[in-house]
């Protein structure tokens, strides 16, 4: 029925709608029947008494109308509760609708796309190796389903489950994305990454005397735990940076999954064993990919060493840490940057405790966000968050041994970049330019950039990286990533050859 755009939402509203002709349009003509919503239940059992209490309760009684039916059972639930008795009762007692487990160990859910990364470059180059986990969950697994009639699936990344059936998928799971991902050779791609990265150094052997004017500086080690923007993807994460040395420990930003970020690399002990050890957490500004895993490092710190994790953070934030620590029940010991900027006696405070000066300037982005400078007796780290180029962070910033800058935009798209207010590659080592910083680590990348970051066309000094996930920055391997940008494109050529056709690339 050929009805005007600009009817139909009075139609949808009043229930009819009168066309030019006179003809009267009720709602109901252009419905199908209405059919029983399909429903599923999510299950998340914390105790044995929980799991008693489950195993009587009758989910096809609590639907509302007798025609739903019950499609799929999705549980939460402790992998040790789960293999007991009562609950293994629940799958009997449900053996005709669907089972789907999810694991609770962050380590388990490796992104694909993320871990393909990280064992091709880990192979040539110097990045943290993932945690193996020992999956737990597919022992539970394997116990579960010695009874062949229960229909019990374990998560998988990509995995789909369709809940309303249509001609092209019918309702059950939709499995095609994870069997194509897992066609991917690990052991293949490194041995050819080896190859690339070999014949690569044997024609780049030469030192160059740039290497000779930065040798002696020094650095904590740098870890980062996400380096794009905005919101995570199946390569890169957001926002958070690992400093690490035998005196001091600091995250700068935690957007979200940030524990997951480190259970995946170091696995639960050690991640526990790091967060344990934090100085404090640096916030730089209010926006969810700098400060959504906050909460969850703060609980990891809390409930290893039983007192408040210091977290410095824009005013603006701390009535709503505030509420979170009331509502969550974890503590937090909250300074405003704000504070620190303007009360020597404070930042003299703070040094004393942690061993590192806090020197703070404005950002250019958000209202209340902030550019920070760490200083030891060692070294010298600056970190941007997320800012336009800002001549008062380059004068905090003179002579740092690294700077770590977002670089959201490539350097064509400065318009947009300056819309947005944020920088691009080429205004990001300018800024590295004029700080004199020994090295400029370039992160933050648009969501544009997920398979490599925004390097094409860019005129690159040889004291620049490019940031990935999981990448770490020493005093010994800070050249060998500086070098690693001119190799990313025979290492991932398939990326290189997508990145290059982009519009937004091919255009200008």
């Amino acid at each position: 029925m050929n009805i005007p755009q600009k009817l139909l939402a009075t139609l949808f509203k009043t229930g009819s709608v009168k066309l030019d002709g006179g003809k009267v349009v009720n709602k109901a003509e252009l419905l199908d029947p209405s059919s029983p919503a399909p429903v599923f239940v999510v299950v998340d059992a914390q105790s044995e008494e929980e799991c008693k209490l489950l195993s009587k309760i009758d989910f096809n009684a609590m639907l509302d109308d007798s025609k739903q039916t019950l499609l799929l059972m999705v549980h939460f639930s402790d992998s040790n509760l789960i293999v007991s008795d009562d609950y293994k009762s629940i799958f009997d007692a449900y053996k005709d609708i669907d089972h789907l487990l999810m694991s609770k160990n962050p380590a388990s859910r490796i992104l694909f796309d993320c871990a393909q990364r990280n064992a091709i470059l880990s192979s040539v180059l110097p990045l943290e190796k993932l945690h193996q986990p020992t999956n737990a969950d597919s022992f539970v697994l394997e116990d579960l389903t010695k009874d062949s009639t229960r229909s019990i699936t374990l998560s998988q990344h990509l995995l789909k489950y369709n809940v309303y059936p249509t001609q092209k998928f019918p309702s059950g799971w939709q499995k095609h994305n994870v069997l194509l991902k897992k066609s991917f050779n690990f052991k293949s791609e490194q041995d050819r990454a080896i190859k690339v990265y070999s014949d690569f150094t044997s024609e780049t052997r030469s030192e160059t005397p740039a290497k000779k004017l930065r040798r002696g500086f020094c650095c904590p080690d740098i870890t980062f735990l996400g380096t794009t923007s905005t919101y995570s993807s199946t390569y890169r994460n957001v926002s958070a940076v690992l400093l690490q040395s035998d005196t001091f420990n600091a995250l700068l930003d935690a957007g979200e999954m940030t524990v997951g970020q480190l259970i995946r690399l170091f696995g639960p002990e050690k991640a526990e064993q790091v967060i344990s050890k934090l100085n404090f957490l640096y916030i730089s500004h209010i926006h969810f990919d700098h400060c959504g895993g906050s909460m969850s490092v703060a609980e990891y710190y809390h409930k290893a060493n039983g007192t408040p994790l210091t977290i410095l953070c824009p005013v603006r934030m701390l009535p709503w840490f505030k509420y979170l620590s009331s509502v969550f029940k974890i503590p937090l010991y909250l300074v405003p940057l704000g504070k620190i900027q303007q009360d020597k006696d404070l930042q003299s405070e703070l040094q004393e405790k942690h061993g590192v000066k806090i020197d703070l300037c404005p950002a250019l982005h958000t209202r209340d966000s902030w550019c920070v400078v760490l200083k030891s007796e060692d070294w010298k780290v600056a970190y941007s968050g997320d800012t336009l180029p800002n001549t008062k962070f380059v004068n905090i910033g003179k002579d740092c041994d690294v700077l770590i800058h977002e670089a959201t935009h490539q350097s064509s798209l400065s318009e947009d970049a300056a819309k947005k207010r944020h920088s691009t590659v080429g205004q990001a080592i300018e800024i590295g330019e004029a700080m004199g910083a020994c090295y400029t680590a370039l992160t933050h990348f648009s969501l544009r950039y997920q398979k490599l970051p925004p390097f094409i066309k860019e005129t690159v000094p040889g004291n620049v990286m490019f940031a990935h996930d999981f990448m770490k920055v020493t005093k010994d391997t800070a050249d060998i990533w500086c070098e690693a940008t001119n190799v990313l494109a025979k290492l991932f050529p398939d990326h290189y050859k997508d990145l290059s056709k982009q519009p937004y690339y091919s255009s200008k």
